[in-house]
């Protein structure tokens, strides 16, 4: 599963309109343990999306983004503390859906170098890794 996250309303009902427009069928959630409506989750189903589409999807999120950050810049009022918070959606193999804390800042540098699906995957790797260990080398394990 793709999953993309949004903060304000107004670039997730863009970014559905336009996967929508690609003929996708994308579903819509609250962030996970987030009962406050501070974001929303897209998800899009992995088996529906070809290397090309998953390119074209990425490049709009990423507009999106930038849309997602003009609006919060806007409702900053001005003197007050510019508090941000960045996380990571990690999905545990019992079925669970959790946030990791990442700095903002260091968010930002890793997605100006991968795409969702690569950071999704690298996470997912580490939490395979933590949750199923496997004490051989690298070299044994192929």
């Amino acid at each position: 599963m793709f999953e993309y996250v949004f903060f304000h309303q107004q670039p997730m009902l863009q970014f559905c309109d336009f996967v929508r427009q690609r003929g996708l069928d994308p579903q819509m959630q609250d962030s996970p343990g987030n009962s406050s409506g501070d974001s929303l989750i897209v998800s899009l189903a992995e088996e529906s999306v070809d290397d090309d589409l998953a390119d074209e999807i990425d490049n709009f999120y990423d507009s999106m983004m930038d849309l997602d950050h003009e609006l919060f810049s806007d409702t900053v009022e001005p003197g007050s503390d510019d508090y941000q918070t960045a996380g990571v959606v990690v999905n545990l193999a019992g079925g669970k859906t959790v946030y990791a804390d990442v700095p903002g800042d260091l968010l930002k540098r890793v997605m100006e170098i991968l795409s969702p699906q690569e950071l999704g995957d690298f996470v997912n790797a580490i939490v395979d890794a933590v949750e199923k260990p496997d004490d051989r080398s690298l070299c044994q394990r192929k």
